[in-house]
């Protein structure tokens, strides 16, 4: 009987960690990313979740650059480099000091916001997530999910196990396949040897205001944590160009790319060194 509890409380940690590995784009999360509290990693992950994984990988001073980079670029969008109270904090960010007023009380920057005359900048839609494949829970050895009949009037799209040539009935317990449980996948409802994935409702934000979403990304990249900092700076940016995000992100990953991550210096630094005594040392691109 002991062996049993172990075999399923196994079973549902490999349940749960199939779950978390489609949720962050196909790979575990660091134990860094789990404990950045409080950010937005989550809904950044929506957007690019390689970026998340590839921001995590860099060494701290670039994961600072990162989120000033962001936060700067969602003022410029904004329209908000030119406004003093805003260049004054984002020229501090720059040199590590801490934000001036009004950025040091929200509500007061907020105020601030709604007293300055700004130019109307050209109608811009908010940022909408691309699609991605919804998630499928394990299957036994020799099946696979399939769909079944056409969707549903509300997008709805049911599936059923499908068993392939020459294999077993899959095992089930208590009447229901093992699956993730629709507490941790709210997008999925999960009944024996059947799976019913509900329509994703795409929202059509905008026109919306960019310096609202440009302020918190100046914020953001005042974070004492830099990767909280890079994370959120994004997230706040990306939520500033609204529909035209994929420009702010093919920056950010060139940004990246440009540098290497701290986990493969590590391991570089680990492995026998190429270089000869006289040769001078490897810089960041």
């Amino acid at each position: 009987m002991r062996r049993s509890a172990d075999d399923e409380e196994r079973a549902a940690d490999e349940r749960r960690l199939h779950y978390e590995i489609w949720r962050w784009g196909g790979r575990p999360p660091s134990e860094t990313l789990l404990a950045v509290q409080g950010s937005n990693v989550l809904g950044l992950l929506e957007y690019d979740a390689d970026l998340v994984h590839a921001l995590d990988a860099l060494a701290p001073d670039v994961q600072r650059s990162v989120a000033l980079l962001a936060a700067h670029r969602a003022c410029e969008t904004a329209g908000l480099t030119v406004v003093p109270w805003v260049a004054g904090a984002l020229t501090a960010l720059t040199r590590g000091r801490p934000l001036p007023p009004p950025f040091d009380d929200t509500n007061r920057m907020w105020a601030t916001l709604h007293s300055t005359e700004l130019p109307p900048g050209p109608p811009v839609r908010g940022a909408t997530p691309p699609e991605r494949t919804p998630y499928f829970p394990p299957t036994p050895a020799g099946w696979t999910w399939i769909p079944i009949g056409e969707p549903d009037d509300d997008g709805a799209r049911h599936y059923t196990l499908g068993r392939l040539p020459e294999s077993a009935r899959p095992a089930v317990s208590d009447g229901k396949l093992s699956a993730a449980s629709a507490a941790d996948v709210p997008a999925a409802a999960v009944t024996f040897m059947e799976l019913t994935h509900s329509a994703r409702r795409r929202h059509d934000f905008g026109p919306i205001s960019q310096p609202h979403f440009a302020l918190p990304a100046v914020l953001a990249a005042a974070e004492a944590s830099p990767l909280h900092a890079a994370l959120d700076a994004v997230s706040h940016a990306i939520a500033t160009f609204g529909e035209h995000y994929p420009a702010l992100l093919e920056e950010i990953r060139s940004f990246c790319a440009a540098e290497r991550p701290v986990r493969a210096e590590r391991s570089a630094a680990a492995a026998p060194s190429d270089q000869g005594e006289d040769s001078p040392p490897r810089r960041h691109a």
